[in-house]
């Protein structure tokens, strides 16, 4: 059975919209059989009378103007009505739910997912259910973070996702930022680690959080940026950073010297993969939210309705 949004969703741009079953397959990468049985399946649960209902049409009106605006293929935004009640870890669980849902959707046997470290994205690998294994290749895409919880490092998420789905997990065993840049060079000459890099275009899904460049960075935090190199970062205009790429407000990828000490997918790398798929929330996140949605990077947010409406009336 398929969660009561997608369906609300689906029903909407069906009977509302007019949208071809053809298109709305091509939107959600379903099958056109699929969709035409979702509708039914819309009927059967009550969500279509005369109105869809079950759903929160705000909140479906909020997903359909960040798709517009920022040319997403979908926005998936959890209604975030009382977080100051609830408190962030609620927050973490109820949308990880939402960002399981929309994985589950869209796993199928034979595909590759790239996954670089972060919290948001372990809330969502750890509510993976699925009936059937499946057999999928997950990439991760930076060295380990050996001073981060064990269970939001990039080679641990790598591995819960591969206990969740029945897929293969790759790691990659190395440092996080290398002291020298002949380290990266030398390292380049793995034949494992090369075929990674140099095969972007095979990435069904690249699968990532965004992060702040200052000092509420998680790598601040774990030591390693530096005050130096966040005071660097700040003159440079740097707002935030998606797999250690850095960028600013304007959507612009800047360069911070980085880069040759560190083995990860670089942007035009992450260009290249087929899906991106961007979950991230929260005040720290809306700077870097807006900065990245203006790279045209993203294809799919997965947010809650204050951090999308935060960004959205800019």
């Amino acid at each position: 059975m398929t969660d009561d949004r997608i369906l609300a969703r689906i029903a909407e741009l069906f009977y509302v919209y007019g949208i071809s079953q053809y298109e709305i397959a091509k939107k959600f990468d379903f099958s056109k059989a699929k969709v035409c049985r979702l509708i039914k399946e819309a009927k059967s649960k009550n969500i279509i009378e005369f109105h869809i209902k079950k759903y929160d049409k705000r909140l479906m009106d909020l997903e359909r103007r960040m798709e517009s605006k920022f040319g997403l293929k979908e926005a998936v935004i959890y209604q975030n009505l009382n977080i100051e009640k609830m408190g962030i870890e609620y927050l973490f669980e109820e949308i990880g739910t939402m960002g399981a849902r929309y994985l589950e959707r869209v796993l199928k046997d034979n595909i590759s997912i790239a996954v670089p470290g972060g919290k948001t994205l372990y809330h969502i690998f750890k509510k993976v259910e699925v009936n059937k294994k499946k057999k999928v290749n997950i990439f991760s895409t930076l060295g380990g973070i050996t001073l981060s919880k064990a269970e939001y490092q990039n080679n641990d998420l790598t591995q819960l996702l591969s206990e969740k789905t029945g897929g293969i997990s790759h790691p990659i065993y190395l440092p996080l930022i290398f002291k020298k840049d002949a380290f990266k060079s030398q390292l380049l000459e793995d034949e494992y680690v090369n075929n990674f890099l140099k095969k972007p275009s095979r990435i069904n899904y690249y699968i990532a959080g965004v992060g702040p460049s200052n000092k509420k960075s998680r790598y601040y935090t774990l030591g390693y940026f530096d005050d130096d190199f966040i005071q660097q970062l700040e003159e440079k205009g740097v707002c935030g950073e998606i797999g250690l790429n850095f960028f600013d407000i304007n959507g612009n990828f800047v360069a911070t010297g980085m880069e040759n000490r560190i083995i990860n997918l670089g942007i035009e790398d992450i260009r290249k993969t087929k899906n991106k798929i961007i979950a991230a929330f929260g005040e720290d996140k809306i700077v870097p939210l807006k900065g990245l949605l203006k790279t045209n990077i993203p294809d799919v947010l997965i947010t809650d309705s204050k951090t999308a409406m935060a960004i959205n009336d800019q």
